[in-house]
């Protein structure tokens, strides 16, 4: 008899943990759907390149979200990645809520030549690693931040840091008490706003727009904030202002010829 139930256990066993075997070896996406939840807590996802899309809410808790191609999180979606890690191939773009927590993201060399991070998002922890020489486009007109540690690597040709708008800029802002890990990397168009990044290396095939980088001289800059236009009661003012020095230069030559 408790032989019996030892092997109906061990069958039920078996077969409760299938699905699981299955859905890691077969999956090819991840897809959690706005009013949905997923949680990883402690397990491990590899989607062998399949994309991840998250509208709804996706916690990783300590967990690991492997072999991700592209991974999206769309507006009204939250990605809350606990300690956990994800490694990506493919492009990263954050539309919702990102709650890094002290989790790390991996962006490595995948069958593409380049990947984008899109939308601003705050790491904890990110790095761009690649053996091949891989484009990591930022998009232009938006500011990463990374609270950490950065890794920017070139483990071959030089890795090169550019946008997805050449000639209008993207920001990369290394938070302070944050460290840095950069070598052989090549920037175009990408300003550092925090911490001056790389700051005893040169610009590895850049196009040398690269304030807040390399050996340029001078702190991180500032993303340009936009002048306010003066209004019509300003002008009148500041032309008033204007005729009455005229005015007066004017009297104070009078005088001095008299």
């Amino acid at each position: 008899m408790r032989t019996g139930l030892r092997r109906a256990w061990a069958v039920a066993l078996l077969f409760s943990m299938f699905p699981l075997f299955a859905a890691t070896a077969q999956a090819q996406s991840l897809t959690v759907p706005a009013g949905a939840s997923l949680q990883v807590s402690g397990g491990r996802i590899d989607l062998a390149g399949g994309d991840a899309g998250i509208a709804g809410l996706f916690a990783l808790g300590a967990g690991e979200l492997r072999g991700v191609g592209a991974l999206r999180i769309a507006a009204g979606g939250t990605a809350d990645f606990g300690s956990g890690t994800a490694t990506l191939t493919g492009d990263w773009e954050n539309r919702g809520i990102f709650n890094a927590g002290s989790s790390r993201v991996e962006l490595r060399d995948g069958t593409l030549p380049s990947s984008a991070i899109l939308g601003t998002s705050q790491f904890a922890n990110l790095s761009l690693v690649s053996l091949t020489g891989k484009r990591y486009r930022f998009e232009s007109g938006f500011t990463q931040r990374v609270a950490a540690q950065l890794q920017i690597q070139g483990q071959g040709p030089a890795l090169q840091v550019d946008v997805t708008v050449p000639g209008n800029l993207a920001y990369l802002n290394l938070l302070a008490g944050g460290t840095q890990a950069i070598a052989n990397v090549g920037v175009s168009d990408v300003y550092a706003t925090g911490q001056h990044l790389a700051p005893t290396l040169t610009n590895q095939g850049g196009n040398g727009n690269a304030q807040g980088w390399f050996g340029n001289g001078g702190g991180a800059v500032t993303p340009p904030t936009p002048v306010p236009a003066l209004g019509w009661p300003m002008l009148l003012v500041l032309a008033a202002g204007m005729l009455w020095a005229a005015a007066r230069s004017r009297r104070a030559g009078d005088h001095q010829g008299a």
